[in-house]
């Protein structure tokens, strides 16, 4: 047997394989893992989503209120704007699940803006009816303010709301968040 092979590995390493120091590789040290990248399917994604969601917030309130300014146009260069925001936010490194986990919760959050669009929607109208909203059945006065809906709209923020609690309860379990139950284990835990 040769001097250079002890304990089945060569230099004296540890029986598991591996460089001189053990456990790395042929340079010894520790396992290095690739470098994380970003993912650009993900930030397409979250972008699209996020640039889509945030039309359709404008387009909500901005019917309502001014319904001169709800053009392509307008409604196009804000949805690029967010879109390219949120886009900028998912291209940040991470492994897959940290990735496609931060797209969730940004879409996730974005979603959950529609109901807050849908009651905007609803003083707006209330404040400046339309003449076709007086006979729909959806009128509410809540500590003097008349709320008016619009079947679209309570679809929207009904839909928004579920889709947006939906994606941020996929994106915190993705990464890592846990439950009330692990919560409570960890900090039992902590304080014994």
């Amino acid at each position: 047997m040769s001097p250079s092979v002890v304990n089945g590995s060569s230099m004296g390493g540890s029986s598991m394989g591996g460089g001189p120091m053990g456990g790395g590789p042929i340079g010894g040290g520790p396992v290095r893992s690739a470098p994380l990248k970003g993912s650009p399917a993900a930030a397409v994604v979250g972008g699209i989503a996020c640039g889509g969601l945030s039309i359709l917030f404008a387009a909500t309130i901005l019917e309502v209120v001014r319904p001169s300014a709800v053009t392509p146009l307008v409604l196009g260069a804000l949805g690029l704007v967010i879109g390219l925001a949120a886009a900028a936010l998912c291209w940040r490194p991470g492994t897959p699940r940290q990735i496609w986990a931060r797209v969730a919760l940004t879409v996730g959050f974005h979603a959950l803006a529609l109901p807050v669009a849908a009651a905007l929607s609803f003083a707006a109208t209330g404040i400046w009816p339309p003449p076709g909203t007086a006979d729909l059945g959806l009128n509410v006065e809540i500590w003097g303010v008349r709320l008016v809906g619009t079947p679209t709209a309570v679809r929207l923020g009904v839909a928004g709301f579920v889709v947006g609690l939906l994606f941020v309860m996929i994106g915190d379990r993705a990464l890592g968040g846990g439950g009330a139950k692990e919560r409570m284990r960890r900090a039992g835990r902590l304080y014994r």
